[in-house]
């Protein structure tokens, strides 16, 4: 009787070294090996990189033309930049990385697109009037007399209501609008300043507004007269505007008894 032969698979023998404990600390060993063998290669490609001043930086890079003046607040929230990778020996001095450097300052120079936006670019307080304003906004300068614009009392930073009033004639028919309400003052006179002759004399307070507002405002400012009314530095609330007339101020007239 012929004896029956059985070939061996070579991975079976593996398979069981492998499970003994001697070979599972081999296969650790080379494990642990390998591993080495990587983060060398890494550290020494990172140490090439360092020295030759190729390692990545990310920097903010102006994504569109941004003028002279315009605030860092408006840079961030409008989102005029992008964040770029480039190389360490492309990054220039003082670059930044973090749009929140931005904040409470304005634009020196003109950056225009492509250029690396540095901290030599941005100054705090650079522009008390372009610094403040974005979009649709305006700055509007309107000559008030002393007491019609508060002048001596009402001060940058502050809000202001405007009116605006225009005379009826003999027919008695005149009217006081509100124009705009929490307005901000971007710069107004001192007492001391502005012009001299009395109460009466005109004085240019700088409000801003929005487009459309800063064209009602011009005509009210050509064709009748301001009031500004001083609103709390804090928690102001505004009531629906209304248009006064005399009628309403006065009340209906009475009729004479015969």
């Amino acid at each position: 009787m012929e004896a029956a032969t059985t070939k061996q698979n070579p991975m079976d023998g593996i398979r069981r070294f492998l499970g003994t404990r001697r070979g599972s600390f081999l296969v650790a060993a080379i494990a642990a090996a390998l591993a080495a063998v990587a983060l060398a290669v890494y550290l020494n490609n990172y140490k090439n990189d360092v020295r030759g001043g190729t390692l990545p930086t990310q920097v903010l890079i102006a994504d569109r033309l941004i003028p002279k003046g315009t605030s860092g607040d408006a840079v961030a929230a409008d989102r005029l930049f992008r964040p770029t990778t480039i190389s360490a020996d492309a990054v220039e001095a003082r670059a930044l990385t973090d749009a929140a450097a931005l904040t409470g300052k304005s634009a020196t120079q003109d950056i225009f697109p492509g250029q690396q936006i540095t901290a030599a670019h941005f100054q705090a307080g650079a522009d008390s009037l372009r610094g403040r304003l974005s979009g649709t906004q305006r700055a509007l300068a309107i000559p008030v007399g002393s007491a019609h614009g508060l002048i001596g009392s009402v001060r940058a930073g502050d809000h202001v209501d405007v009116f605006a009033s225009f005379s009826g004639g003999s027919a008695g028919r005149g009217v006081l609008r509100t124009i705009a309400q929490s307005v901000l003052v971007l710069n107004a006179p001192t007492a001391e300043t502005g012009g001299s002759g009395g109460g009466n004399s005109q004085k240019a307070v700088i409000v801003r507004l929005t487009d459309a507002q800063s064209a009602r405002m011009a005509y009210a400012a050509d064709n009748g007269k301001i009031w500004f009314a001083l609103r709390p530095p804090t928690g102001g609330e505004s009531s629906r505007p209304t248009s006064v007339t005399q009628a309403s101020v006065a009340g209906p007239r009475r009729q004479s008894t015969p």
